[in-house]
């Protein structure tokens, strides 16, 4: 019995995701300030799990994350809950990311960092501060 529910969730989940285009919804986080906030999504774009899109989004937030403002560090946990492929090929265009993500402006923000970065190369992680 257990197994079948959990089974129709994660149907249910990946159908969701092919309907909408943006991987899972951002986990509503009640009283948590703009300095957790910052944290919470530094940690979370240092540990992707792959290099590439650990390597663009440190750097991104190395340079970006202490000044977007809250509108967009709301987008940014949004993006961030998609795949780690997804991600990097969106911000370097090598797939069209989905409207809902073009529209973002720390999406742009993140395209013109990588455009930026793939020029340059990107050695190692920034260290933190």
């Amino acid at each position: 019995m257990f197994l079948r529910q959990a089974a129709t969730r994660r149907v249910s989940l990946h159908r969701r995701m092919l309907t909408t285009g943006v991987g899972l919804e951002r986990k509503e986080r009640g009283g948590e300030d703009l300095s957790t906030m910052r944290r919470r999504l530094l940690y979370q774009m240092r540990k992707r799990g792959i290099l590439e899109t650990d390597l663009l989004l440190s750097t991104f937030a190395s340079e970006h994350l202490a000044e977007l403002e809250h509108k967009e560090l709301v987008d940014l946990d949004s993006l961030l809950s998609n795949i780690d492929w997804d991600i990097f090929y969106w911000a370097t265009d090598k797939t069209p990311a989905p409207d809902t993500v073009q529209r973002m402006t720390v999406f742009q923000k993140l395209r013109d960092h990588a455009n930026k970065q793939g020029s340059a190369g990107i050695m190692r992680m920034p260290d933190l501060p």
